[in-house]
């Protein structure tokens, strides 16, 4: 399997994740869901596991355990410490009016992303 296949799983999530929120923008806002703030999570999660991606196949391709190693726990230690801060940022920001379902979502999507992301990987060494 190519790099590119391994990728699109990610990004056809991603753009099935927009399409369905922005068809069901007025449904879910009635369920109490914030469209917006649920969206700008799917980009940010996206993104967090392209970059997680990227940093562990290079992993994948080093030479030497520890640069294998150091990219996947430095690729952890990014996605947690970051996905963290902006969870900690947004629940500052809001106070009492956080939307709870967005944020639940958004850590569900993010459970989806990073199954996408390991599958990928794992179809890439089984190449090699």
């Amino acid at each position: 399997m190519n790099l590119r296949k391994a990728l699109r799983p990610i990004l056809i999530f991603f753009a099935a994740v927009n399409i369905l929120a922005a068809s069901l923008y007025s449904t879910l806002k009635n369920m109490g869901l914030d469209t917006d703030v649920f969206l700008v999570g799917n980009l940010f999660i996206c993104i967090l596991t392209l970059v997680s991606f990227w940093m562990m196949h290079n992993g994948l391709r080093s030479k030497s355990t520890a640069g294998f190693m150091s990219s996947v726990y430095g690729s952890f230690i990014i996605k947690l410490v970051l996905a963290a801060l902006v969870v900690v940022a947004y629940a500052q920001w809001k106070g009492n009016a956080m939307n709870t379902p967005a944020l639940l979502s958004s850590m569900f999507i993010y459970l989806v992303y990073t199954y996408f992301e390991v599958k990928g990987l794992l179809a890439l060494v089984k190449k090699d």
